[in-house]
């Protein structure tokens, strides 16, 4: 558990502090973080990340979805429908049996918006566009806090 991170965070010496830095600024004030280093640290540790510090971090995922909107959730969900219907995506993770309440949940985001950093990361990208659902105070905040947890969660027994 946590290899990839390892080698991610041993990668360079001041990563681990810059992380340190992001989650402290997350916690302190999350508006403080820009669109763009929210997407940035959350692609960079989703890249990062193995399937088993994924599962664990699941109720984090539901919490943070939580936080969105009802609109910003119809809109994200409606962004991977739209995905999984578009024959030029690899992103398949938009289910046909769901309805319009179960595709909004917070666990079910969770787990496609998961699938999409594995599967279709440029689809995440495309999220973060103008007029799009992550491209909100809602959304920022969703992949903020995302990031920040897997720092605060792997950094969390290391110290300086």
């Amino acid at each position: 558990m946590f290899d990839k991170l390892n080698e991610f965070f041993n990668q360079d010496p001041k990563r681990q502090d810059d992380y340190r830095d992001f989650e402290r600024r997350y916690r302190e004030d999350p508006n403080s973080i820009s669109d763009e280093e929210a997407a940035r640290r959350y692609r960079e540790l989703m890249a990062h990340m193995e399937d088993d510090d994924e599962v664990d971090a699941q109720e984090e995922y539901e919490q943070v979805f939580a936080r969105m909107t009802p609109e910003e959730r119809r809109a994200l969900a409606r962004r991977y429908q739209e995905a999984t219907r578009d024959p030029s995506r690899r992103y398949q993770g938009y289910r046909d049996d769901y309805d319009d309440e179960r595709a909004t949940s917070p666990r079910e985001l969770a787990r496609m918006t998961r699938r999409a950093s594995k599967e279709d990361p440029d689809l995440l990208e495309s999220l973060l566009g103008p007029n799009n659902p992550l491209n909100s105070t809602g959304g920022r905040a969703a992949l903020a806090g995302l990031a920040a947890l897997a720092a605060r969660k792997y950094l969390g027994g290391r110290r300086r």
